[in-house]
């Protein structure tokens, strides 16, 4: 089930984007006399996750951040009290947005586990909403931060809850129903952890392999 990790191009969305967002500065004047678009609170929680991504904590500086973004350090100041401040942000919005995409495959009228399961799986290899260079970038962070490796374990703790719920509804009991969501979410993990790298065709063709031994059940 492994996917290829991509860059920051594919996000899968603007951080904070549903936040409410601060007074606003425009972004330096641009070539040609085109009034330039505001440059707001998201811009540089945006230039900060793709920093993170690119180069890890130590490249989530606030003057990194200005000269990625081609404004002055000053602007920084008008949404964040400091560079702490952002990086809280950043954690908070990666531990919301994470656990919400794998709790929404339970939401649904009637209860149904391989289709949860199939759900799953594609949250993982379509790669649209769940980007694993993300993901990869605070797991990073947290080995250098006991604050965030909290935050970690606490957003795995969510994500194996849900793949414990999925198993529940094929039909396994505890402590197996558990058992399994670990192991599942562990190996997925240990994908990306490893570098492993597949074709879609050559995931494609492995899936119902992994389906099967991962659920006990055919795919």
């Amino acid at each position: 089930m492994r996917a290829r990790v991509r860059g920051p191009a594919g996000h899968g969305g603007r951080v904070g984007a549903t936040d409410k967002a601060g007074p606003r500065r425009r972004a330096r004047a641009v070539p040609g006399g085109k009034r330039p678009a505001p440059l707001g609170r998201e811009a540089w929680l945006d230039a900060a996750r793709s920093a993170l991504i690119e180069a890890g904590i130590g490249g989530v500086e606030v003057g990194k951040l200005a000269r990625r973004l081609g404004v002055t350090r000053g602007g920084f100041y008008w949404f964040f009290r400091s560079r702490a401040r952002l990086l809280d942000e950043l954690l908070a919005y990666w531990e919301r947005t994470s656990a919400a995409l794998f709790e929404g495959i339970l939401r649904h009228d009637t209860r149904h586990g391989i289709r949860e399961f199939r759900a799953l799986v594609d949250l993982w290899l379509q790669e649209t909403e769940y980007d694993p260079a993300w993901d990869a970038a605070i797991r990073d962070w947290a080995r250098t931060s006991p604050k965030v490796a909290r935050v970690v374990r606490r957003a795995d703790d969510r994500r194996i809850e849900v793949l414990r719920q999925v198993f529940m509804d094929l039909g396994y009991g505890n402590p197996e129903a558990l058992v399994r969501a670990r192991v599942t979410y562990y190996h997925q993990i240990g994908y990306y952890a490893l570098g492993v790298r597949q074709t879609r065709r050559e995931r494609l063709k492995l899936l119902p392999y992994y389906v099967k031994v991962l659920t006990g059940r055919p795919a």
